[in-house]
């Protein structure tokens, strides 16, 4: 009678490891035999994933992260969205899981997208660094989603090597883009909301320079406080936010003006559609304040007619 031949146990502690996911060459190391894959597998307890690659149970997408890396050969590297999923740079996993594969040719599969190209990683999926990631993945996202990206970067300290890398890339579609954002980021923005605060509305107007992240009395850091006018702007730009700053505290803007420090709060709306409605109001602030200059029309001021107001 012959013996029916299972899985050794260091394949279940392996696929643990692996959120499921199991290569035949892994297989294959620990002892198991190309006729067991194959009799394993018409059973059902080997899940193809893909040519070469199985899973011991149904899975998520992690455990299709590893199965693109166990597909992709030696050196194989989670990247682009995925790496910056895996590094909490952005909520949501990407539909498309790329793979950077040094040995493999450029390909789509599913919903893996195989890219012929060597990138250093770690982790378990290895993923590209964090400074990479950014780089790599700032190519398809947004100029807000390049701040987001940069602004959760900022606090794994990742922001050193990106200028680096982006001269060795050469030509990069969102070039401009994250050097903005670096800067911003560097200068105390902790959301795209406050970005664009600071270049649409402050800058581009003429306001005074504000201190960015500051904190009178002992009731928290703020957006932006004109200590010298006593007033504070708070942006709630919850729509890319993470909750750093972004709830409207009755009670800290009370304790504020108790300090006689007035807070102004505004919206994603208000300042993405209308930053010179907003320059005004708070320059109108601003010169209560002692302020004694006046706000600079802008481009878009000029656009829509005399009185500043759009």
């Amino acid at each position: 009678m012959k013996h029916r031949v299972f899985l050794p146990g260091e394949s279940h502690a392996l696929a643990r490891a692996q959120a499921g996911a199991l290569s035949t060459d892994q297989l294959h190391r620990l002892g198991v035999s190309r006729d067991v894959v194959k009799r394993l597998r018409a059973e059902g307890t080997l899940l193809p994933l893909a040519h070469g690659v199985y899973a011991l149970w149904p899975g998520d997408w992690l455990q299709s992260a590893w199965g693109a890396v166990l597909a992709g050969g030696d050196h194989a590297v989670l990247g682009n969205l995925a790496a910056a999923y895996q590094h909490r740079l952005v909520p949501e996993p990407p539909g498309v899981i790329d793979c950077y594969c040094p040995n493999r040719s450029s390909r789509r599969e599913g919903r893996w997208r195989f890219i012929r190209a060597a990138r250093t990683g770690s982790g378990a999926p290895p993923v590209t660094g964090l400074a990479q990631t950014v780089v790599d993945a700032a190519r398809v996202l947004d100029a807000d989603e390049v701040v987001a990206l940069v602004a959760r970067a900022r606090r794994h300290g990742a922001l050193r090597e990106i200028p680096r890398l982006l001269d060795d890339v050469g030509r990069h579609p969102r070039r401009a883009e994250l050097l903005e954002a670096l800067g911003e980021v560097g200068r105390g923005a902790q959301s795209p909301l406050e970005v664009r605060y600071a270049r649409d509305v402050e800058r581009r107007h003429g306001l005074p320079a504000s201190r960015r992240q500051g904190a009178p009395g002992h009731a928290g850091q703020v957006d932006f406080w004109y200590e010298q006018y006593g007033v504070i702007v708070e942006t709630d730009g919850r729509a890319y936010h993470d909750g750093i700053a972004a709830s409207g505290d009755a009670g800290r803007d009370i304790a504020h003006l108790d300090l006689g420090v007035v807070t102004l709060r505004f919206t994603w709306a208000q300042v993405s559609r209308d930053p010179c409605g907003v320059a005004q109001q708070v320059a109108r602030i601003l010169q209560r304040g002692g302020w004694a200059a006046e706000p600079r029309r802008c481009p878009r001021c000029a656009m829509v007619g005399a009185g500043g107001r759009t």
